[in-house]
């Protein structure tokens, strides 16, 4: 099909994109409002949201509402020996955290869940899963997996809003101190449901990160695996 047989929406969008991709709109990274656009391109509003929301589903930009749209440029800093919560981390660069619990379930954990938290398979563990944003942008989907005896003060804690696994943690059990002991990062291609919980294109990579944290007793405390989008976090490596 050639670029003028295309719906007007489309051309908006590809122009757009092109210019994001050519950081054309590089101040403060937000775009230009509706108006501006229609003006620029000689379209109707219509036509400009039907360009954004299309941006919008594929994770090009992102929305806050009442402040306009935004360059999905957000870079959220995994560090591999920070011991700061993630919540922490999204305010320290300037951008409003939450978090969203997609569900909390006492499971019988599979092969690799028991390995990495020194149990028996017949023992249950906590499964807990979350959504993380930074502004209103999905960034990681993670599953959090804790034995289910020792951690069961945390399930009175569960509903506290803002929710924080990191202060359930400290509420819960305020002398523990939890360092990470490992931590592997593989690329992969998500599933059709991190795809969707994230906004994402498919077959677009993300990063994922399984970590073992122990407390100053040398005792395994949980085992996690999180699921983020590739183009809004990088690895933070602290050698001292």
């Amino acid at each position: 099909m050639k670029s003028f047989d295309r719906p007007l929406y489309l051309r908006l969008y590809n122009k757009i994109l092109e210019n994001i991709e050519n950081k054309k709109y590089n101040i403060n990274y937000k775009l230009p409002s509706e108006n501006t656009f229609a003006s620029e391109f000689n379209v109707n509003r219509h036509t400009v949201r039907q360009a954004l929301q299309l941006l919008k589903d594929e994770g090009f930009i992102y929305t806050l509402k009442g402040k306009g749209n935004y360059i999905s440029n957000i870079k959220i800093p995994y560090s591999i020996s920070d011991k700061s919560s993630y919540t922490q981390r999204i305010l320290d660069l300037g951008y409003e955290p939450t978090t969203k619990v997609l569900s909390v379930d006492i499971i019988e954990p599979n092969l690799e869940v028991s390995k990495k938290l020194g149990l028996n398979k017949n023992l249950n563990v906590i499964e807990i899963k979350l959504l993380r944003f930074a502004n209103d942008l999905p960034i990681t989907v993670s599953y959090s997996y804790f034995d289910a005896y020792v951690f069961r003060d945390m399930i009175k804690h569960l509903d506290m809003k803002p929710f924080s696994l990191y202060k359930v943690l400290n509420k819960c059990y305020p002398n523990m101190k939890i360092t990470k002991m490992s931590t592997v990062f593989e690329a992969l291609n998500p599933t059709s449901e991190l795809s969707s919980l994230l906004n994402l294109r498919s077959n677009t990579p993300i990063l994922s990160a399984s970590t073992i944290s122990k407390d100053q007793d040398g005792n395994l405390v949980e085992f996690g695996t999180s699921y983020s989008r590739a183009d809004a976090v990088k690895i933070k490596v602290d050698l001292i």
